[in-house]
């Protein structure tokens, strides 16, 4: 039987007291699933890599039973790394370019000028591998769970070989894979303010309803 739930991702599964945000996604959704919310490792600016490691790394050190895992994927032009300190926020070295900013056929080109670097596919292939190998986990562990993304990610790009690998991952366990949850908010005007795009109480309410009818819906309490 369920009883915990386990949270990783960025900031928009974080709260914003300063912007008088003091509730997140996650704990909407614990108190609409009657979970207890065990842990949130969410973390402004987190990358992808380290929301998979950190995931895993906290199930083996916690055990498998009685929880379920909601993962909000993060920009995949993150790179998080790891330093003698301990992790480091990361983008592609050498650019300017954040989630604000990237826009896949204005900066392309550019990038590739510059670096050499074919940029489009190299962060769809980490983020698909990000994707399947977590998935993988808990299917090996037989942990339930639902993905989404916070921010957008382009699952379908890239050149043909990572539009057949995207098929191997489970779709049923991606909550509207089409659009993230920023581009939710803004759509529907639930962001803190023009100058910060972060959710709102309401954004924060209003995902985590779809969220819990989409695993209700899927029967997705258990795997």
């Amino acid at each position: 039987m369920l009883t915990n739930l386990f949270i990783n991702g960025c900031s928009f599964l974080t709260p914003r007291p300063k912007d008088g945000v003091d509730t997140h996604s996650g704990i909407e959704l614990s108190n609409l699933m009657n979970l207890k919310l065990k842990s949130n490792l969410a973390m402004g600016g987190r990358g992808n890599e380290r929301i998979s490691f950190t995931t895993k790394l906290w199930f083996e050190q916690n055990g498998y039973i009685d929880t379920f895992a909601v993962i909000g994927w993060s920009s995949m032009m993150r790179n998080d790394y790891v330093t003698n300190d301990g992790w480091k926020k990361g983008r592609i070295p050498n650019m300017d370019l954040t989630w604000r900013s990237w826009k896949l056929t204005d900066n392309l080109d550019f990038t590739k000028k510059q670096i050499a670097w074919d940029i489009e596919n190299t962060l769809v292939m980490k983020f698909l591998d990000n994707v399947l190998d977590l998935q993988n986990y808990f299917l090996l562990h037989k942990i339930p769970y639902v993905m989404f993304n916070s921010l957008p990610n382009y699952m379908t790009a890239g050149s043909s070989d990572f539009k057949t690998f995207s098929k191997a991952i489970n779709m049923e366990r991606f909550y509207n894979p089409e659009q993230s949850h920023l581009e939710f908010i803004q759509k529907n005007n639930l962001i803190v303010s023009p100058k910060d795009p972060h959710p709102s109480t309401e954004g924060h309410k209003s995902w985590a309803k779809q969220l819990k009818e989409y695993i209700d819906a899927n029967n997705l309490r258990t795997i």
